[in-house]
């Protein structure tokens, strides 16, 4: 029997997202392309290991147990790697890391100049991924080696992932220069803001969500007059005049003149945590990358956990 390990893993990838399209979008590939490669695999044991349902597929009997051994065997994989690393007592190798626009901002220069200066032999490549969950999925399916996320956005916990806590994030109170909130004041109280026009991340966006929840608790829903999923952009509307907004820390890295920054009270953050498979946590690349990203936190006055 001929099996390759991308044809194990490009199965083990239909099965979670159960299906072909899905799964070549996690993977990188085009749906025909994952196609062909499970039909390949039918061919050589002849076996069955998919059936459609409708618009999607599911694994036949024979197919379970093969995504069975195959995960076994793609684990076993990644810590044979990671054994090999350990006895070369090196950092090396490349690292591929998901992240959103505001870790891409302000985070990820300070962690590369400091892995460049700590690991030469190191590389670490990055992509920006819309959604904290689909970065997660990225780890799962191996198309990442891990991701920086908000806890509590990749609910459901994703067996095999592990996620690291690194710092806490706290968001602040953002007015124009020229407004009369807050005033005098280094801190406002989020329920001043209940007629106030937002600026701010759609609800299907995570940190939108949490900014919604934190201005239901004190009392209202906010007004959205400029939906913006973009903290350089938020803060010049607000800069304009247009509104308000809620952004943390690391969306402001870059505050454009005519704006205020304030502290809400209660105040509230998200925390951001590295998550990588558990598989590869043995490999000193994965724990380097650990390192650096708790030292770059520490460099830039994060409230690290």
């Amino acid at each position: 029997m001929d099996i390759n390990i991308q044809q194990l893993r490009m199965l083990c990838e239909v099965a979670s997202t159960g299906t072909i399209a899905a799964a070549a979008e996690s993977l990188g590939y085009t749906p025909s392309a994952v196609s062909q490669q499970l039909s390949s695999i039918e061919k050589v044991t002849n076996v069955a290991v998919l059936e459609r349902v409708g618009r999607n597929v599911r694994l036949t009997d024979a197919g379970r147990e093969l995504v069975r051994h195959a995960q076994m065997i793609l684990d076993e994989l990644e810590r044979a790697q990671a054994a090999l690393e350990r006895v070369q007592h090196a950092v090396a190798g490349t690292v591929k890391i998901g992240l959103s626009e505001s870790m891409a901002s302000r985070f990820l220069p300070p962690l590369l100049s400091t892995a460049r200066r700590d690991h030469p032999a190191l590389t670490i490549r990055t992509e920006e991924f819309p959604s904290e969950q689909s970065g997660v999925e990225a780890v799962r399916s191996g198309q990442l080696d891990a991701c920086f996320v908000m806890a509590s956005s990749h609910a459901p916990v994703q067996e095999g992932i592990h996620f690291e806590p690194l710092f806490r994030d706290w968001f602040r109170v953002v007015v124009p220069a020229e407004s009369e909130w807050g005033r005098g004041s280094d801190t406002l109280a989020l329920g001043e803001l209940a007629d106030a026009p937002f600026v701010l991340a759609p609800l299907r966006v995570w940190c939108g969500r949490l900014i919604h929840s934190a201005c239901q608790t004190a009392g209202f829903s906010p007004t959205i007059a400029h939906e913006i999923d973009d903290y350089p952009a938020t803060l010049n509307v607000v800069a304009a005049g247009a509104g308000v907004s809620l952004v943390p820390d690391l969306g402001l890295a870059h505050q454009p003149a005519g704006i205020r920054v304030l502290n809400p009270q209660p105040p509230f953050c998200r925390t951001v945590e590295l998550a990588y498979r558990q598989s590869s946590a043995t490999r000193p690349a994965i724990g380097a990358l650990v390192t650096l990203a708790e030292e770059v936190a520490d460099q830039l006055g994060l409230d690290c956990i």
